[in-house]
């Protein structure tokens, strides 16, 4: 089996589509801080996890090559799956409540992820360990911690961990806005190296306060929605209303099978992977069903500012 790191052109030709159709779920995408993202040297990314496979969808938009990803290992158990997300360069990351035998085997695929950093290949691990479609912070593990501490002491270049903020508009709707914000980047070796008396317990302890502290600083920051122009608002909804029924009709093959996957949906933080997959799959319908959304949108939204009038 390949290695994550190795180049991939099956990978590279399906990229592009891929960022595309990430970007074309949402109503606007903004990056703000891609200039702190480190020109050299080894980078973890440490995003916040709200929306399932959404997230690290959108960490692809902040880096034009490949990123290597950590997913819990009992996804993998499927052997298709498992080669399924072997080609998306994710590797399977062994938790406690998996057993002692499956965390012994992260050994192995942290010398990998390593090995992956080493040739120039980001990676990602989305250190609350888990997904929540909420605001805030879940309290942040050491895993990335570990990983990072044993590239800087084998590889010969800095490692840093980028904090990465991943702010929802709202976590279910889709055509809704949102935006990516970077942190300053943590200096592992640097961290490390100030404190120089601090036990690894501790430095683990305070890097992990550190990190949550920088991602919660990145989220929760889109402006409120305006809820003016009455008036305006619905002489253009009324107007438009045969543009909504037509493309409601040409792209029903994208919001039907959307409408009742997320119904049926027990983990509701996979509402956006599910909006990406019925996109993805019907490219030809995009420009309908994004028309017939951002109106649906809208609609909603005049009737929620009429009822609080």
């Amino acid at each position: 089996m390949a290695a994550v790191w190795e180049y991939d052109r099956f990978y590279a030709f399906m990229r592009p589509y891929v960022d595309w159709t990430s970007r074309l779920c949402f109503r606007s995408v903004r990056i703000e801080g891609r200039d702190r993202i480190p020109a050299d040297g080894a980078i973890l990314f440490a995003p916040n996890h709200c929306a399932a496979m959404m997230d690290p969808l959108l960490v692809l938009q902040l880096y034009k090559g490949p990123v290597a990803f950590g997913a819990r290992s009992d996804i993998f158990a499927n052997p298709l799956m498992a080669k399924v997300l072997r080609f998306l360069r994710i590797v399977p990351i062994a938790r406690e409540r998996n057993g002692m035998s499956e965390v012994a085997k992260n050994f192995a695929v942290i010398d990998e992820i390593v090995e992956c950093l080493g040739h120039g290949v980001p990676f990602c691990l989305f250190s609350e360990g888990t997904h929540r479609p909420e605001r805030g912070m879940m309290p942040v593990k050491k895993g990335i911690f570990r990983i990072a501490r044993k590239a800087a002491d084998e590889l010969d270049v800095p490692v840093r961990i980028v904090p990465v903020g991943i702010d929802y508009e709202d976590f279910f709707q889709g055509q809704r806005r949102m935006c990516i914000r970077v942190g300053e980047p943590i200096d592992i070796g640097a961290y490390v190296a100030q404190r120089p008396e601090a036990t690894d317990a501790e430095i683990y302890s305070s890097l992990c306060k550190e990190l949550r502290e920088r991602i919660l600083a990145l989220i929760g920051r889109i402006p409120e929605r305006r809820h003016d122009r009455i008036g305006r608002r619905i002489l253009l909804l009324v107007l438009s209303l045969p543009l909504f029924l037509l493309c409601g009709v040409l792209s029903c093959l994208i919001w039907i099978p959307d409408l009742i996957l997320t119904a049926i949906q027990e983990d509701k933080a996979w509402a956006y992977t599910t909006h990406f997959g019925c996109r993805f799959l019907l490219p030809v319908l995009w420009p309908f069903h994004t028309v017939f959304e951002r109106l649906r949108n809208d609609y909603c939204d005049l009737i929620d500012d009429l009822k609080t009038r």
